[in-house]
């Protein structure tokens, strides 16, 4: 999960440089394109915005996942 948070703030990071109308860093835009190879060809506002709906939903599957594991619930 520590990976998809990082990806998260790198991705919130070029979004608010693009907010402010500067250039992300070319790292940040590099690490986003290695995290979302497939949709590397977006622009830069529409890919930061893939790799946190893409962190979201992992992080979402690894909660579910941890509480299948500790089995059904008691009441």
């Amino acid at each position: 999960m520590e990976q998809s948070f990082e990806a998260m703030t790198i991705a919130m990071r070029v979004l608010t440089a693009l907010n402010e109308k500067r250039p992300p860093d070319p790292r940040d835009l590099d690490y986003l394109r290695k995290v979302a190879p497939v949709r590397a060809h977006l622009p830069p506002d529409e890919l930061a915005c893939e790799v946190i709906q893409q962190a979201i939903k992992h992080r979402s599957e690894v909660r579910i996942a941890g509480r299948s594991a500790e089995g059904p619930l008691q009441a």
